[in-house]
């Protein structure tokens, strides 16, 4: 449990829980396996950094798939919070009626204001009552050559798609904590009506725990099923785009009730608190919640968002860092500045958004700072930022930017302090506001300097190689120990004699190679291809080490490891030294080649 959060109510929530399932609102799910182990978060040197991940950015254009992005490109290496975007809250009786009978899958049982997953795309803004994604999210088969462990998805497979992606990335980065977006700017349309009362604040958290954290998917297309995706998602992060805020705030159609969203959202996030510590209890799982926080101070106030209460509940929150200024004006500027200008935006930057929050009584360490993986840009523009320009333009991806001819600048003020980047490109007189890894290792030190947690980026789908999340954690790495209480990311490609690689089914390996999965970095005794390491202790990987532990401490007995005389083990708490080769002989056993 969170330091920040106060203890659950048991006898409250037992109570709440149990009248939903008497009302029907949810089905009661199976048990969840208890684990002797709890979950502390990951840090890097006791700071986050925190990636975004757009569920449609894997079968898209673009083809930033989870193995392109988190493993080729590294990015799983470098965080420690992945937040896959986004999950949807359903709308009335009626749009789900009207949704069934036009025959959209994954919305049998499914009811008024709950969390759920649909094949349906929305038909136009704020037509999103019954909005999904199943696709990209559970049913979509990749091929072994886009799997993260090269292993391609089949007819008969219960879970596909981009979960079991994260299931196999959390195979070579166990402690990357995965956590699933609720909202966002399209999907926060039903928000408001969601959490209204006390009632349906209960059905909504116990449904969204049921579909994402027991895993229970609806069946689509052959997919999908009681605990399909159980274990995948450690939590949630609540980005609702913007509770009780003006129409001019809101995505078209949004619900809003301006009198009493703050506090019903307020009251969600201890219901959602309540019940994640009763699934707790039962698993000895930490499940983290986070928050989405606006940098506007209209949304600031109507959303209650600097309120110290709703931190008591949060695990941590990541600051909306960029949009501060874009295409949406026809002048040029900053879309995430460090320091606020008074001639400009109305003296909008990054200090002034974090200074909302701390001079509120937020503890600093709870907040993440938002970074921008794309650029805000402007046509017709000069070669300088707070000019007139043309229409403002659509915004692209880092990746689109770094492959422009750009003449960029790192602006800093006149004492020497970093405050923003932006780009020209001379030939279309475009001006393009934007993070590149000198604005992102910088912000992360100011961050630093802040006493605040960690840094956040929307969106890492926009940056495959991992520029900008690599920038962010060296510096991190390099500084001193942070804020946040935690366990330390474990490195398992470092090792003292040569470096590890994340295991692929499709890699041909030779005897001397090293890999990881699973904790555990694994070293080849002979030719090996598609023999998955740990599976046999009498295949050709033979554990090397747990990650992060130098190979010559004495450790745990593995049965695939191949011992040699004098070698040193722990089995059931006792030392053992090995008296002459051995392999998958149990430590203790009679005629044992270990000695106590």
């Amino acid at each position: 449990m969170s330091r920040h959060r106060k203890p659950a109510l048991a006898a409250g929530l037992t109570a709440a829980v149990t009248g939903a399932l008497a009302l029907g609102l949810f089905a009661a799910p199976p048990a969840l396996a208890a684990s002797e182990d709890a979950t502390p978060t990951t840090t890097i040197n006791g700071y986050r950094n925190v990636g975004y991940y757009g569920q449609w950015r894997a079968t898209g254009d673009a083809q930033a798939t989870v193995k392109r992005v988190f493993v080729d490109g590294g990015v799983g290496a470098d965080l420690t919070h992945l937040n896959y975007s986004f999950g949807n809250i359903a709308g009335d009786q009626a749009a789900l009626d009207t949704a069934r009978a036009a025959g959209a899958q994954g919305l049998d049982g499914v009811q008024p204001y709950t969390c759920f997953i649909s094949d349906t795309p929305a038909a136009g803004p704020g037509q999103t009552d019954t909005a999904g994604d199943a696709g990209s999210d559970f049913v979509h088969a990749f091929t072994a050559d886009q799997s993260v462990l090269g292993i391609a998805d089949t007819a008969r497979q219960k879970l596909a798609g981009n979960f079991n992606q994260l299931a196999q990335l959390k195979r070579l980065y166990p402690d990357l904590k995965v956590n699933v977006s609720l909202g966002g700017w399209s999907w926060s349309k039903s928000f408001s009506k969601a959490v209204a009362t006390p009632e349906l604040r209960t059905a909504l958290a116990a449904s969204c725990i049921d579909l994402y954290i027991r895993g229970n998917l609806p069946v689509i297309d052959g997919r999908g099923g009681a605990g399909a995706a159980a274990g995948v998602f450690d939590g949630f992060d609540l980005d609702w785009e913007w509770p009780g805020a003006p129409d001019w705030a809101q995505e078209v159609g949004n619900s809003v009730d301006p009198v009493n969203d703050k506090a019903n959202f307020l009251a969600f996030v201890k219901e959602l608190r309540a019940q994640l510590d009763a699934v707790e209890a039962q698993t000895g799982r930490d499940y983290e919640i986070s928050a989405f926080l606006p940098a506007g101070p209209t949304q600031i106030a109507a959303g209650g968002w600097n309120d110290p209460e709703l931190f008591e509940y949060l695990d941590f929150a990541n600051l909306q860092g960029y949009d501060l200024w874009g295409s949406w004006t026809p002048q040029t500027g900053h879309q995430g500045n460090v320091y606020g200008d008074p001639a400009h935006n109305w003296g909008l930057g990054l200090d002034t958004v974090v200074a909302s929050y701390v001079n509120a009584g937020v503890d600093p360490s709870q907040l993440n700072l938002g970074l921008a993986a794309y650029g805000q840009g402007w046509s017709d523009a000069e070669p300088q930022p707070w000019t007139s320009s043309g229409p403002g333009l659509t915004q692209i991806t880092w990746d689109q930017l770094k492959a422009r001819d750009l003449e960029i600048h790192h602006e800093y003020t006149a004492d020497g302090r970093f405050n923003a980047t932006w780009g020209y490109d001379a030939a279309q007189r475009e001006f393009w506001s934007f993070d590149d890894e000198t604005a992102v290792a910088e912000k992360a030190a100011w961050a630093i300097s802040k006493g605040l947690g960690g840094v956040d980026f929307w969106e890492v789908g926009n940056d495959v190689a991992g520029d900008l999340t690599a920038a962010s954690a060296a510096v991190q790495r390099g500084a001193a120990p942070g804020p946040v209480a935690g366990a330390a990311k474990l490195d398992c490609a470092a090792t003292p004699d040569a470096a590890a690689t994340p295991w692929n089914a499709r890699t041909t390996y030779r005897g001397g190679e090293l890999v990881f999965l699973d904790g555990r970095v694994f070293e080849a005794q002979w030719y090996a291809k598609g023999d998955v390491p740990g599976a046999s202790a009498r295949g050709p990987w033979s554990t090397l080490t747990a990650c992060g532990i130098d190979p010559a401490t004495v450790q745990a007995w593995y049965a695939d490891r191949i011992y040699d005389k004098g070698d040193r083990v722990v089995h059931d708490g006792v030392t053992y030294t090995a008296q002459w080769w051995s392999r998958n002989d149990v430590p203790g056993g009679k005629h044992s080649p270990w000695k106590r």
